[in-house]
């Protein structure tokens, strides 16, 4: 497995780009969620329904809820998503782009359909 600190010094500046390249109206909402970059799935989100082999999660209120006690968040798990990617530093990059994509649309309340209808899956 490639060292954890690369794995985050390339995905960082891939999020970031990806958080710039959105659309105004979809970047203002996406403010306020926070993006977590973490190795892999813990014991509580196991424990909680997350799969080993997750690549992201989103949890919290999404765009459109009035009220909910959890502040939105997404969370992607690059271990997972460097071996999605075959090891490939290309497909790495592609990987947390659309997996980044992904958990947003599920912020803007898409569900596994919608988010598939738009090529994020």
């Amino acid at each position: 497995m490639v060292e954890w600190t690369r794995l985050l010094c390339v995905a960082e500046p891939v999020v970031a780009r990806t958080l710039g390249a959105l659309p105004p109206e979809v970047r203002a909402r996406v403010r306020e969620v926070a993006v977590f970059l973490e190795p892999v799935p813990g014991d509580e989100d196991l424990d909680n329904g997350a799969e080993e082999d997750m690549l992201g999660f989103f949890e919290g209120a999404t765009a459109s809820d009035d009220f909910s006690p959890s502040p939105p968040r997404l969370r992607l798990w690059l271990e997972n998503i460097w071996l999605f990617a075959g090891e490939d530093w290309s497909e790495f990059r592609n990987e947390v782009r659309i997996t980044l994509l992904h958990e947003i649309g599920h912020f803007l309340g898409w569900d596994e359909e919608d988010v598939a209808e738009r090529g994020l899956e």
